[in-house]
């Protein structure tokens, strides 16, 4: 549990010094002001199968009031789904990522995803990465980036 909220503490220095480009998704949903994957700075990032995943967005506002907030990632390469699920232990975003649940809407709020063991299937390959954030149907946040799993 401490070495969560240690990492939890740093991730926000780490990704205001580390701002990663990333594209606003094709749904309209909210963007964070800043996000950051890693040490990131340009893409495509660099994703070290079997190694420690760290990603933050900050200051993201919240179209909805909802206490059910799950996360997901998709993977694609040249348009097909790469069936890249999300760990089962990280889906509850309430749980595990967001600074303060329930949601609010009109309410910032900040996501944390830390995956300790990226268990990809692929390498050698530069796909495209969307994350978001839901409510059932309803999109809460979305961004999409290009990263280079090695």
């Amino acid at each position: 549990m401490f070495k969560f909220l240690a990492i939890v503490a740093i991730i926000p220095v780490l990704a205001l010094a580390n701002p990663t480009p990333f594209r606003t998704c094709p749904n309209g949903a909210a963007t964070p002001t800043t996000f950051s994957v890693g040490d990131c700075t340009a893409l495509p990032c660099t994703i070290v199968r079997g190694e420690p995943l760290s990603a933050a967005g900050l200051g993201i506002t919240s179209p909805v009031s909802t206490s059910t907030v799950e996360a997901y990632i998709e993977v694609t390469l040249a348009g097909l789904d790469l069936e890249f699920p999300i760990p089962e232990d990280l889906k509850d975003a309430c749980a595990n990522g967001i600074t303060s649940c329930p949601l609010v809407a009109g309410q910032s709020f900040d996501y944390h995803y830390l995956n300790d063991d990226m268990n990809l299937p692929l390498g050698g390959i530069t796909v495209q990465i969307r994350v978001g954030l839901r409510d059932g149907a309803t999109e809460i946040a979305c961004i999409e980036f290009d990263g280079a799993i090695v």
